[in-house]
């Protein structure tokens, strides 16, 4: 029985070797999770077995393994340390690095004696990873080894930290001769202690700026804004400078350097950041990043706004974005000037954002943008007219809206109702009465805006319009005032007959209209009836989530029809009601896809099942 057993496990083993070597990623994965879930000394071996294959990945996988399971075999783990491979003893240091365990600090220390400078280099980084004060006396021996074990062992004692290692630490620091300091610096630096950042600053500010660069860089980078702080309160605006160079030298310009930069508000920060847009793509996040940022600074910037213009075509953009979004002013004749001799895309941003960007009327703009080529400059111009009140415009605001895109007499409809009701009126009720098919359309657009006297004689005359659209668009406007007699009486005049318009079914179902409960019921079970009146209906009754209307709905599934089966099941859904679920089932084997998909839908929508 005890062979039986071992022959099973070892057959397990040799699977899951195999999947590890010969498995693509997806089989590797599930072969590590179930090395990891079911550890053993037996395990750990065969996995030990990988380290000293060709392929990478295996090694990569043997070793992420050794980390997590390695103690279940110890010894095995340890005698890697001393392999003929310089590899495999690379990859001993770096999984007993990642195992973390105490006892075995004294093989690590021992390895930093090794020949091999790549060896001790590992034993350093695994110290720091294990992270225990019994290192540090090593570690710092390991100092004035090569120039990169020496690296490592500095990045290692910051990372174990304490009282001991701080002023040897301070002591490579100061002499900034080479990287090492460099990495001193930033492992007292993740001390956050007050006391020794303001040390680190003193030794930074007694050098010259050419020596001190990389090391306030290093500060910068660990994007702590109490460190950030402090060292501008220290250093003030000579770190202000060392940011300026900074950007000045990313071709990419980090968003990060210029929060940092926009953290002094003045107006050259704020150039800085404007400056940035040449290099930024519009679609990118940053683009929207530094726009904020910009607009942050807006009370630093609003009095430079002449300088600011004068840039390149690349930040004349999003300035006017950000006087946008800061709602601050612009002298007319200089928006003007801008407006007249810019791209297509300033100008849509001007039009766009003229109401609240203009200093004055505004109606030297309005002149040339309600005329100009681009559809989209034309129709912000338009809408600005309405916005700004240019009564002046109104005559030109009525021809666009009598001729023209409908989007572009959308618009200028609407402004017209800004600025003379009168005329607004009187002009769309000449579309109603007189008007294209186009012109009737235009108006239900519109008509939503328009007090509900007004526009219930306009309302009254589509709902018998011969245009399909026009119809269903007068009949969600009476949808919108429901709460007037006069809009139900004319809701009401829609269900005389069994011609019933889609439209008006789904706003009871929209809206829940219990009132017409026993009209559906009239409606659906009339089989006479068209189709999708019936299946619109179904799911209006389904809205009103009345049980006493189970038997009425269960009765549907037995429609020859699957469109009414597929209508009976969703507004069974609205139900709730479990005695649905034995009618509901039957459907989850049907061969029909859509009807299968729907009694799927319903049962999960159940709150029980």
């Amino acid at each position: 029985m005890v062979n039986k057993k071992k022959k099973l496990g070892d057959k397990r083993l040799l699977k899951l070797k195999e999947a590890l070597i010969k498995g693509n990623n997806l089989e590797k994965e599930r072969a590590m999770e179930q090395v990891i879930s079911t550890p053993s000394k037996e395990i750990v071996e065969m996995v030990i077995e990988l380290l000293y294959l060709s392929e990478t990945v295996v090694r990569m996988f043997a070793v992420d393994i050794l980390k997590k399971i390695g103690r279940y075999s110890m010894e095995a783990i340890l005698r890697l340390l001393d392999d003929p491979d310089e590899d495999i003893q690379i990859y001993a240091c770096e999984i007993l690095g990642g195992m973390r365990e105490k006892d075995t600090i004294p093989y690590l220390v021992e390895k930093l004696k090794d020949e091999k400078v790549n060896v001790r280099n590992l034993a350093c980084v695994a110290l720091g990873e294990i992270g225990d004060e019994s290192a540090v006396d090593a570690l710092f021996n390991a100092l004035r080894d090569d120039e990169w074990v020496g690296f490592s062992a500095v990045q290692s004692l910051g990372k174990i930290g304490g009282s001991r290692v701080v002023e040897p630490l301070f002591r490579i620091f100061a002499e900034g001769n080479d990287v090492v300091s460099l990495m001193a610096c930033e492992a007292l630096i993740d001390f956050r202690d007050p006391d020794i950042l303001d040390r680190v600053i003193g030794v930074l500010k007694r050098w010259d700026k050419a020596k001190r660069s990389e090391y306030i860089k290093v500060i910068l980078e660990k994007e702590d804004e109490g460190i950030f702080f402090a060292v501008q309160e220290k250093m003030g605006y000579e770190l202000f400078e060392h940011l300026l160079l900074m950007a000045e030298s990313d071709d990419k310009k980090s968003i990060k350097t210029l929060r940092l930069i926009s953290c002094f508000r003045n107006p050259l920060a704020a150039e800085v950041i404007l400056d940035s847009f040449k290099y930024i793509s519009p679609d990118s996040d940053d683009y929207q990043d530094a726009l904020s940022l910009l607009v942050d600074l807006s009370d630093v910037w609003e009095d430079h706004i002449e300088n600011f213009l004068r840039k390149e075509e690349d930040c004349i953009l999003p300035f006017i974005k950000a006087c946008g979004m800061a709602q601050v002013k612009i002298d007319e004749d200089l928006l003007y000037e801008i407006f007249v001799s810019s791209h297509v895309d300033v100008k849509r941003e001007i039009a766009k954002n003229l109401p609240s960007i203009v200093k004055g009327g505004g109606s030297t703009i309005l002149k040339e943008a309600i005329e100009d080529p681009d559809g989209h400059v034309r129709g912000d111009a338009v809408s600005a007219v309405g916005t700004m009140g240019a009564y002046d415009f109104k005559d030109r605001v009525i021809e666009i809206a009598k001729k023209g895109y409908p989007d572009m007499r959308q618009k200028a409809l609407r402004a017209l109702l800004r600025l003379d009701y009168d005329s607004f009126k009187n002009l769309v009720e000449d579309f109603v009465m007189r008007g294209s098919t186009e012109d009737k359309r235009l108006y239900i657009s519109v008509a939503p805006f328009i007090n509900q006297d007004d526009n219930y004689p306009l309302i009254k005359a589509l709902l018998n319009d011969r245009d399909n659209l026009v119809r269903k668009g007068a009949i969600s406007v009476v949808g919108r005032f429901l709460d007037n007699d006069r809009y139900m009486g004319l809701f009401n005049s829609l269900f005389k007959d069994d011609n019933v318009p889609h439209e008006a079914l789904k706003i009871i179902k929209d809206r829940r209209l219990y009132a017409f409960k026993d009209r559906l019921i009239q409606i659906f079970s009339n089989n006479s009836n068209e189709l999708w009146t019936r299946y619109y209906a179904l799911l209006a009754l389904g809205s009103l989530e009345d049980h006493t209307l189970f038997d009425v709905l269960v009765k549907g599934l037995e429609d020859e029809n699957n469109i009414i089966k597929i209508g009976s099941l969703k507004a069974l859904s609205g139900l709730n009601d479990k005695r649905a679920l034995d009618f509901i089932k039957p459907y989850l084997s049907s061969d029909d896809d859509d009807i299968r998909v729907a009694a799927e839908s319903v049962l999960e929508g159940f709150s029980e099942v």
